[in-house]
């Protein structure tokens, strides 16, 4: 189960992490990541915003579950995953800032969530458009 955030900074623009490694290799995607043994999801989000964004949340709005099926990894080859988890829509106590040696992280960029393309999303960002409405 994989536990994600999203938030907008004051511009409208989201924070993503292009990733480094899995099946979504390359693609753009929420930052956030899976519990460690006895971590709830809020500690979860809290841990990994901070590793690999540098942020602190400030507030949780709301939570939405999600259940994909994935069919194929980000170079086109066939899969069966099943991508299961929670994206968390919040507010930051923070500016984000680039983020080093974190090992499933290439870079963290700012995007128009509106204006990206399926080819270049993982499976649970192209999911999070649908929460784009609750940001602004």
């Amino acid at each position: 189960m994989g536990i994600y955030g999203i938030w907008s900074n004051p511009q409208g623009r989201v924070v993503l992490i292009r990733k480094a490694r899995g099946p979504y290799v390359g693609l753009l995607d929420l930052p956030g990541g899976s519990p460690e043994p006895g971590e709830s999801p809020e500690e979860t989000l809290r841990r990994e915003l901070v590793e690999e964004c540098g942020v602190r949340v400030a507030a949780v709005r709301s939570w939405h579950a999600f259940d994909l099926r994935v069919s194929r990894d980000s170079a086109g080859r066939p899969i069966d995953f099943r991508h299961k988890g929670q994206i968390a829509v919040l507010d930051v106590a923070d500016k984000h800032f680039a983020v080093h040696d974190v090992e499933d992280v290439a870079a963290v960029e700012e995007h128009d969530l509106a204006g990206l393309s399926a080819a270049e999303c993982s499976a649970p960002l192209w999911e999070a458009r649908a929460l784009i409405d609750l940001l602004l």
